[in-house]
């Protein structure tokens, strides 16, 4: 950190003096006068009777160290300007030239590296004694240290992205196991064939998953806000606690302070500018992570296998410590510049001096807009107002990028801090751009068909994507912008509910095809569902009374099937405010053809089908996300043998409309479906009107038995809220020594539920339980 400070002196004292302030001038004048603290011997004869201008300027050891400083830190242009005007200095005052560059070819690194390392401590004793030998200037790595964390975290997150795939594919059947001081309880319950042969890895990750990836971070919420904010996962929270404290520790450590110091004989100033440096330093190197866990295309998601949210959590607390960094800079600055100077009137006259240079009024600024970001970006702003959120954060963001330029544009490196934002920001608009051109060259004429239900209150929107070089895969989601609205530039994200490829005009092979292997998802075979489109469930209003099923429910027509463009996406969305309102104000009286742009896809498809069981637990339109994937689950290609789905839906109707459009159609060819059960749970929470009375003839089925669909499908259907713990743990019970994939997608209280559910299997000794969440959060 020596050589820092000095480059800090420099910057400050050549405004103060009027020097140049490009900085070459630097880099060399901080070796310069860093060295120019302590006293050098030399083994020059009349070294006691040399003036003090050629002692600098031959001095056996000084040159050297020199040379060395200038070799570590420089570049060649600034080592050959400042060696050119100190030589031609040493000409005219002393009389002599500088020794030849290549005295210090002989110090290779290994040399260098056993050189004494002069520190700050070094400094109090500088003028007092004499160095006889070569020495190197330290310089702290202080600035770099949260890169280092980052890359330890980002490569444990990929060595557990990487493990669980191996252990999620070993051929190996392992058994139903306990955990550590569950054996006794276990020893009563299983039989000794119920055993595994337990790998080494096996105890240490389930104990892993147990204690530090599943579980909340305190206690029972992560998906529910809690106040203005959400709480991270354990591990996530891990990772967020480890940088907030490498961050706390660098910035309160290593402060070398003494009297009568040459720069800053008071102590106190000497803290001051020390901890003002060392907030300012770090709070700049904190700027290209808050841009690389922000963009959209963070090629660390399929790395690591984290999800947006993640690393969305990562992106807002690295802002929050840098701009808390950025306030503590500005504050201990401001209280150095005003301390001492007498009267208040006279230092804040002093003060105003400051704003007359360039690089403090735009380092007050980017505090400001700093904090600014801060405050605009809270959680009920995030979430009610969007739009004006996303506005605020991108305007405000560029200014801090200007500002902070200006601000460190005349200390040497530090806008090697800015630039990469710049490059970051820029590479993830280009590569929005090539996803937008990738779903169609002519991406000015997508149309999208816009249909709205008032009884199911539901928009769904059907994509063509015949012209897409990227195939849509499951669980993948997509940002829509609709170039008809005024506010064409606006953009969600919605997941992709389930796409129908192109067919060919010959029927359709019993053999699986290649194009239903994992990322690809497969067409709905609609002719092999006994279920027609206008599906209807009769409900009376007592809970024990029958839900009815019409026995006209016939196969969908020829006319039906071509309503849909043959190649398609389908996305099911449930109107709120804002984008979401004007797509179903805009199809609210008939259909509605709309010119959109589609970015996508994003999101990593999970790979379920390694999973002999799989359970979703889903609210409203998460529904989405088991629609996605029945179809690769359905292949004949996947393990799965179970599939359950645990739905909580508010409209009657709207149960009735994905049974008959959706899910009586997902999946592959009959004979495979019947080897793999389906199983539908779907809970009306609210009533869906008046009680209808169906005129055909129907089959009573009561509230709570199954509806057998055929191919292996049942449907139950049930009043109220689900129980999600209970029906976790059926599942459980249920695989037994099988894989078991618990998938959440709904509101906060729901994934918290199942989340907690896991948590407490796993307890319970159900090893081969994994939990997903599939959510997306500002």
């Amino acid at each position: 950190m020596l050589l820092s400070y000095i480059f800090f002196l420099l910057s400050w004292t050549s405004i103060a003096w009027g020097l140049s302030n490009r900085p070459s001038d630097f880099c060399f004048g901080g070796c310069e006068l860093a060295l120019g603290i302590f006293t050098f011997n030399s083994t020059t004869p009349d070294h006691d009777h040399r003036s003090r201008a050629q002692k600098a300027c031959d001095n056996t050891f000084q040159i050297p160290s020199l040379y060395l400083c200038l070799r570590i830190y420089c570049t060649e242009n600034e080592r050959l300007r400042g060696l050119d005007a100190k030589n031609e200095t040493c000409r005219r005052e002393a009389g002599v030239s500088l020794p030849p560059w290549e005295i210090v070819d002989q110090y290779g690194e290994e040399d260098v590296n056993r050189l004494r390392h002069l520190m700050e401590e070094d400094i109090e004793g500088g003028r007092e004694g004499s160095l006889s030998e070569v020495v190197v200037l330290s310089r702290g790595l202080f600035s770099r240290a949260m890169y280092y964390l980052w890359v330890v975290i980002i490569a444990i997150g990929l060595s557990s992205h990487l493990g669980q795939y191996l252990l999620t594919s070993r051929h190996h059947h392992p058994k139903w196991q306990s955990l550590p001081g569950d054996d006794e309880e276990g020893d009563t319950m299983e039989e000794p064939s119920m055993k595994w042969k337990r790998s080494i890895f096996d105890k240490p990750y389930v104990l892993i998953k147990r204690y530090v990836t599943v579980p909340a971070t305190f206690g029972y919420k992560r998906s529910q806000n809690v106040g203005w904010c959400t709480i991270p996962t354990r591990v996530q929270s891990l990772a967020i606690g480890a940088f907030v404290g490498i961050n706390i520790v660098l910035c309160s450590c290593s402060y070398r302070v003494f009297a009568n110091n040459i720069y800053w004989p008071r102590v106190s100033d000497q803290i001051l500018r020390y901890f003002a440096d060392r907030t300012g330093i770090i709070s700049t190197a904190n700027l290209p992570l808050i841009w690389a866990f922000g963009i959209r295309n963070n090629t660390l998601l399929w790395l690591t296998g984290w999800d947006f949210a993640t690393y969305n959590n990562f992106h807002r607390w690295v802002a929050r410590v840098s701009t808390l960094e950025a306030v503590l800079h500005s504050l201990a600055y401001t209280v150095m510049i005003v301390a001492g100077e007498g009267s208040v009137k006279e230092a804040w006259t002093y003060y105003l001096t400051y704003y007359q240079q360039k690089y403090f009024v735009n380092g007050v600024l980017a505090t400001i807009l700093m904090v600014a970001i801060l405050v605009a970006s809270v959680y009920p702003l995030r979430r009610n107002f969007y739009e004006i959120f996303l506005w605020l954060h991108i305007v405000l963001s560029i200014f801090v990028i200007i500002t902070m330029y200006y601000h460190v544009e005349i200390f040497c490196g530090y806008t090697n801090y800015i630039w990469p934002c710049v490059f970051i920001w820029v590479f993830d608009r280009a590569v929005r751009f090539l996803r937008i051109i990738s779903f169609n060259l002519k991406f000015w004429n997508t149309k999208a068909v816009t249909t709205y239900g008032s009884r199911t209150n539901i928009v769904r929107m059907v994509v063509p994507y015949s012209s897409s070089f990227l195939k849509p895969r499951p669980g993948t989601f997509y940002y829509i912008y609709t170039l008809n609205s005024w506010t064409f530039w606006e953009n969600h994200p919605f997941t992709l509910a389930y796409s129908t490829p192109e067919l060919s005009d010959s029927s359709p092979s019993n053999s699986p095809s290649s194009s239903l292997s994992l990322g690809t998802i497969s067409p709905p075979r609609r002719a092999a569902s006994p279920i027609h489109a206008n599906f209807n469930l009769t409900t009376a209003s007592t809970p024990t009374s029958a839900i009815h099923i019409p026995e006209s429910a016939a196969l969908l027509t020829h006319s039906q099937e071509t309503t849909t463009p043959s190649s398609s996406l389908t996305f099911i969305i449930r109107p709120y405010n804002g984008f979401t309102s004007r797509l179903r104000i805009s199809a609210i009286h008939r259909p509605a053809t709309q010119r959109v742009l589609i970015e996508g896809p994003y999101g990593e498809t999970q790979p379920f089908h390694r999973y002999e069981n799989v359970l979703f637990v889903v609210g409203g339109t998460g529904i989405a996300v088991p629609l996605s994937y029945l179809s690769v689950l359905l292949n004949g290609e996947a393990r799965t043998r179970r599939v359950g789905v645990v739905w909580a839906v508010r409209e009657v109707e709207f149960l009735e409309e994905v049974l008959g459009k959706d899910f009586s159609g997902r999946g592959g060819e009959g004979n495979v479906e019947a080897e793999v059960e389906v199983r539908l749970t779907a809970y009306i929470t609210r009533r869906g009107g008046e009680d209808k009375d169906d005129e055909g003839e129907g089959m009573g089925v009561g509230v709570g038995q199954e509806i057998s669909m055929g191919m292996g499908r049942r449907v139950k259907v049930l009043r109220g809220r689900p129980n999600v713990f209970d029906e976790v743990e059926n599942a459980a019970l249920e695989a037994g020594d099988e894989s078991l994939a618990v998938v959440a997608c709904g509101p906060g209280m729901m994934a918290d539920d199942a989340r907690r559910a896991v948590v407490e299997m796993l307890g319970r000794g159900y090893g081969r339980i994994e939990y997903f969440e599939e959510s997306f959060n500002w």
